[in-house]
């Protein structure tokens, strides 16, 4: 297997473009923050040819990225392809670079002002302007779903003319280019209308052709992009969830593109002179929460023992091999603001001595909830942790739902455990901690003012240095009180016919086809 984590930027060289965003001051050595005029480079056009079908490991139950689903890993892949954002964040670099705004300025700590670029039209031929940028970051806040932490601290979106957005907050606001790169566009007179996203229109490299739920998505090359034009003119999105139904499609040609696949597929794979294996660490890992309201989960005694009754080790090494490892934090190390911490040992008397101390020296009985598809071995994983827990007398019942339910009775803090992935699609350490972890996410029943200081504090602050201390913090109290278990950091492993070119994984873990040919 290719490993690519070379190809991505350094640690040190990632901290150092994040801290160099222009917000604090530039660091000797940095990139400059794109905030000018300055575009990405465009080789010579060519025109988009071919098809290029994608086995995505989870199913789409929406395209919109604005509402309930608006972090889902599938949800994000189809709209990044369909949709623009105003800046978008180099995956090498670090930096924020120009997308549908061309250049940006910070008059004061509380405004940002973006200019739009002039000649970019929707797929219905109809023009871009300020006005789309307002209605969608205001819908966002509307529909009040896993996006609308990330505008909190908005006072008002300005528009003083169509190729000018003013973005006035409260406070300060450290993560505004973050929270910008996850924004997608659309225009201001459809986007609130029903059913727009099940017929979509943006300015992105690929037009919206079909949708048959549950079997495909169908897109094709927007000729008149106002980027590098697309590399294919068909990209089609295969529903396939079962491993084997794409390993299978992979092989016989059905597809060309497949990921999220369990290790236990990856040695027939590489075998196979006709296919490609990539991996790349990146933002997604696997958490166990307790739902705080809950007892005993409201017990921190009860959360540790938990914890300390799972070999994360001996998981990690038989049943992630090549896709994952042991975390060492509430994030993963390729996010901006990782600090680790200090591993819970795999210790079953301590956790059953901790259960004693809780009143609970017979266990208990509760359940956890999970999604098939959601991760790599879930299904494995989550046998393997039932199993661990029973040997200190805590019974769980194994609570399989389809991706809808489950998120629903999420959002609705109806479970007792939840087990799943999570990625943190900005690359910042504000779009977990923040947006999960704060009392107003409401979110697992937590709430901790100490840490709801430190993270108001570092989203309010544009100094990048003290945002990393604030992290550090923050990540200690999330480890040291058990809010979740945080077993496993993923790495993100991409198996593609070798007849494509152009493909560069990402660590965010939503894979980009823009630019992806069919030799």
């Amino acid at each position: 297997m290719q490993n690519l984590e070379d190809r991505l930027v350094s640690r040190r060289s990632f901290l150092c473009a994040l801290l160099g965003l222009g917000l604090a001051g530039p660091l000797s050595g940095c990139l400059p923050v794109a905030g000018t005029s300055v575009q990405p480079a465009r080789p010579t056009p060519v025109g988009p040819a071919g098809q290029l079908t994608v086995a995505m490991p989870f199913r789409v139950v929406a395209i919109d990225p604005h509402g309930a689903q608006g972090v889902e890993r599938s949800t994000l892949t189809v709209a990044r392809h369909i949709f623009d954002t105003l800046v978008f964040r180099d995956p090498f670099t670090g930096n924020y670079k120009p997308a549908l705004a061309i250049e940006w300025s910070i008059p004061d700590q509380n405004t940002w002002v973006f200019t739009l670029r002039p000649d970019v039209r929707y797929h219905d031929g109809s023009r871009l302007t300020s006005a789309d940028v307002k209605a969608c970051i205001e819908r966002v806040l509307a529909l009040k779903g896993p996006p609308a932490p990330l505008w909190a601290a908005l006072e008002a979106v300005e528009t003083p003319d169509e190729r000018t957005v003013r973005i006035r907050t409260r406070t300060p606001v450290g993560t505004m280019l973050a929270n910008l790169a996850l924004l997608y566009i659309a225009p201001a007179s459809r986007v609130n209308a029903e059913g727009f996203f099940n017929n979509p229109v943006g300015t992105g490299p690929f037009k919206f052709v079909s949708w048959r739920r549950d079997a495909e998505i169908r897109l094709e090359a927007n000729t008149n992009y106002w980027g590098e034009p697309p590399g294919v003119q068909t990209l089609v999105f295969k529903d396939i969830p079962e491993v084997a139904g794409r390993v299978t499609a992979l092989e016989t040609g059905e597809v060309d593109f497949t990921y999220g696949l369990p290790p236990d597929q990856l040695p027939a794979l590489r075998r196979n002179p006709e296919l490609e294996l990539v991996s790349v660490a990146s933002y997604t890992y696997y958490f166990v929460w307790f739902n705080h309201q809950r007892p005993p989960f409201n017990d921190v005694r009860v959360r540790k023992a938990m914890w300390h009754a799972l070999d994360i080790a001996t998981m990690a090494r038989d049943l992630l091999k090549d896709v994952g490892k042991p975390a060492q934090a509430p994030i993963p190390e390729t996010v901006f603001g990782f600090t680790p911490q200090a591993p819970y040992e795999y210790n079953p008397a301590r956790a059953r001595q901790l259960l004693r101390e809780a009143g609970f020296p017979e266990g208990f009985e509760t359940t956890m909830q999970w999604n098939p598809g959601s991760g790599p071995q879930d299904r494995e994983l989550v046998q393997a942790m039932i199993s661990y827990w029973n040997a200190i007398g805590v019974k769980v019942k194994s609570l399989e739902k389809e991706r809808a339910q489950w998120l629903k009775d999420l959002l609705d803090l109806n479970w007792d455990l939840n087990f799943q992935t999570n990625s943190v699609q900005t690359g910042d350490a504000d779009f977990t901690l923040r947006r999960l972890y704060h009392s107003g996410a409401r979110r697992l029943g937590y709430a901790n003012p100490n840490l709801d200081r430190l993270l108001d504090e570092a989203a309010t602050t544009l100094d990048q240095r003290r945002r990393l201390d604030l992290y550090a913090q923050a990540q200690r109290i999330l480890w040291e009180e058990a809010v979740g278990i945080f077993p496993f950091d993923l790495l993100e492993v991409y198996v593609f016919r070798k007849r494509l070119s152009g493909f560069v994984p990402e660590p965010s873990g939503i894979p980009n086809f823009r630019l992806v040919r069919v030799l």
